[in-house]
């Protein structure tokens, strides 16, 4: 991941940790709801093949799909610095389509 934008200099992550709270929110709660829906419902391994596969079908998904949750977990970080600004964050100026040279 990039620490900054090449276009207009926005800093991504202005402190680390910033986005902890919509990982959280997109990641392990939808997890958590998941595995108390296959608790609730009884779902259980009765042999290690069927346990790897169920294994296999949650993890997957989770690993493939990683990169684009992290960057909607930024791109919420920073819109939530957009409408509630912190005056020591420095964001770059709107970007204005009509200004831009072609």
């Amino acid at each position: 991941m990039h620490d900054t934008c090449s276009v207009c200099g926005l800093r991504y992550l202005r402190n680390q940790g910033d986005t902890w709270l919509y990982w959280i929110v997109m990641d392990r709660i939808p997890l958590a709801i998941g595995l108390i829906l296959v608790v609730f419902f009884g779902v259980s391994a009765l042999t290690w093949q069927s346990g790897l596969l169920f294994f296999g079908g949650l993890a997957i998904p989770l690993v493939v799909t990683m990169p684009q949750r992290q960057g909607l977990a930024i791109a919420m970080n920073y819109l939530s610095r957009v409408y509630f600004p912190d005056p020591s964050d420095t964001l770059p100026p709107p970007w204005d389509a009509s200004s831009e040279n072609r």
